[in-house]
This record gives C-alpha cells, structure tokens and sequence, in this order.
C-alpha cells in the first residue's frame, strides 16, 4: 500500500489537514483508499510550481518543498542529526561491558539442553549463556557496527 503526501502551493499538507508544512516528515501521510474517496489527483513527480492541491508518493517527495524556510529546515535537520547521536549513544552505551549492561543482559539468554538421568529417562533443563559470552556478542556487534570504543 502506498503512503502520499498532499501537497498545495508547493507546501505539504499536516496530519488531520491542520495547516501547512514545507517539511515532509511534519506532513500527514494517506492512503490510497483516502486519496481515491477524496479524488486527488495523483502526481509521479513532485512540481514546485504547481497551485493546485495533489498527491505524491510519500517516498518521491522531496523531504523540503522549494517554499520551506532555511531557517526551519535547518532546525529539523540539526533535531534529526541530534536524535542519531542520541541513537548512537545508546548504541554505544548498549555495547559496552559496565555494570550496567551486565545487569541489563547477564541472565537474560538461556537455552535448553537435553540429558538422560541415570534411569535413562530423558529430560531438558536451561543453560544460561555465561557474562563473558555475552561480552563477546557484544564485542562481535560492536565491531560489525564499526564502533571502536565499544566492547
């Protein structure tokens, strides 16, 4: 199913049609159903020019129209550049032996064995994967992650 944007003189539409928006990730999102009960007129490609209100494939618009203000843009992309360092911090707080980490991880991965008791009868019991293990996961995604402090 395909997400659209509306767009009118050259700004997006927001969520519930309140107001307008030059940047695409602040815009409302519809469906098909919705853009086809509404009849909008849908658009392959995105026009700066165009007055008329259309959709367009959320993923061929533009993530700012040409009317969006510098300063506004500016803004969302340093919130956007802020949020990947966060995510990035977290990443990298996750990956790094501490005391926290082991509280957060040590006993939570187990799996089961099977043995036979001296009767013959089989049965399973749990294995928990040991501290270091789970340190050496962490090193192994750390590294695949190309984070070199990590681990």
């Amino acid at each position: 199913m395909t997400s659209y944007v509306m767009i009118k003189r050259d700004l997006y539409e927001c969520p519930s049609h309140l107001g307008y928006t030059g940047i695409r990730d602040n815009a409302g999102q519809w469906d098909d159903e919705y853009i086809l009960a509404e009849c909008v007129d849908v658009r392959d490609a995105y026009d700066p020019k165009e007055l008329e209100h259309y959709a367009l494939p959320f993923d061929k618009a533009p993530e700012f129209t040409k009317t969006s203000f510098h300063d506004l843009n500016e803004a969302h992309l340093r919130g956007k550049i802020t949020e990947l360092q966060a995510a990035n911090d977290n990443l990298r707080e996750a990956l790094t032996p501490s005391g926290s980490t082991k509280a957060a991880y040590h006993g939570e991965f187990k799996f089961s064995q099977t043995a036979v008791d001296e009767d013959g009868d089989e049965y399973s019991y749990s294995v928990y994967v040991p501290w270091t293990t789970v340190k050496e996961i962490m090193a192994a995604i750390a590294k695949r992650a190309g984070i070199k402090e990590a681990a």
